[in-house]
């Protein structure tokens, strides 16, 4: 018998650290196939992360997932070897046990799906916008308040996505201008150009501010 000999970490004491990870390059495996597996393969899926599952059983829904990779066997711990992020959702506490002591011995990063203080990392609200994406979390563990909030942050940041885009073009061609780089980008990333922008002065503006050698060299090609 496995047990968690870790010290429990309150919730109070409980800090995130967030890392933008590309999906294409994540390697998820997820022990179970019970119906919390499935949401969790579901999502990093849609995310384009490569996915395994391994499970003596698996419920109908996983049968309808396209770019997936079903194992029907017992855990092993040859399973995480090739994985980046382990999801630990079986129905056997002992065995979820065993799977997190591996974790730790194999230096993975894993999620404890019925309990997630008991795991390293947890799968936070994740939106995508055109331009913007962005993960939202609670500290005590409410999904439902982080849909909540995550809608309100949506509704923010739509606001912003067209500007985020042009901006970011800008930016990138102020970045081979030696002459007031710094000070074109930092404007550029500002509520005063969001708002010259929404008035469609800001290529007037640039001008005024940069001088039109400048702005010609920027906007070439954009």
């Amino acid at each position: 018998m496995y047990e968690d000999i870790r010290e429990d970490i309150s919730k109070e004491d409980l800090n995130y650290t967030y890392l933008s990870i590309m999906s294409n390059k994540l390697s998820v495996g997820i022990v179970g196939g019970g119906k919390a597996s499935y949401l969790k393969c579901k999502k990093f899926l849609e995310n384009g992360c490569q996915v395994e599952v391994l499970s003596l059983n698996f419920i109908s829904e996983f049968y309808d997932l396209k770019n997936i990779k079903l194992i029907k066997g017992t855990y092993n711990k040859k399973f995480i070897k090739n994985k980046h992020l382990v999801i630990i959702s079986t129905n056997d506490e002992n065995i979820n046990l065993e799977i997190k002591k591996d974790c730790e011995d194999e230096f993975k990063i894993y999620i404890f799906a019925s309990d997630y203080i008991k795991g390293m990392a947890v799968a936070p609200m994740q939106r995508q916008l055109k331009n913007i994406t962005f993960a939202l979390n609670t500290k005590n563990g409410n999904p439902k308040g982080a849909i909540m909030l995550s809608n309100k942050v949506f509704d923010i940041l739509n606001n912003y996505d067209d500007f985020i885009e042009y901006s970011s073009k800008i930016r990138d061609k102020a970045k081979f201008i030696e002459k007031n780089k710094k000070e074109i980008i930092n404007f550029v990333c500002s509520e005063d150009f969001k708002y010259i922008y929404i008035k469609r002065k800001d290529k007037l503006v640039l001008e005024l501010f940069f001088g039109k050698e400048i702005v010609k060299k920027i906007y070439k090609d954009l």
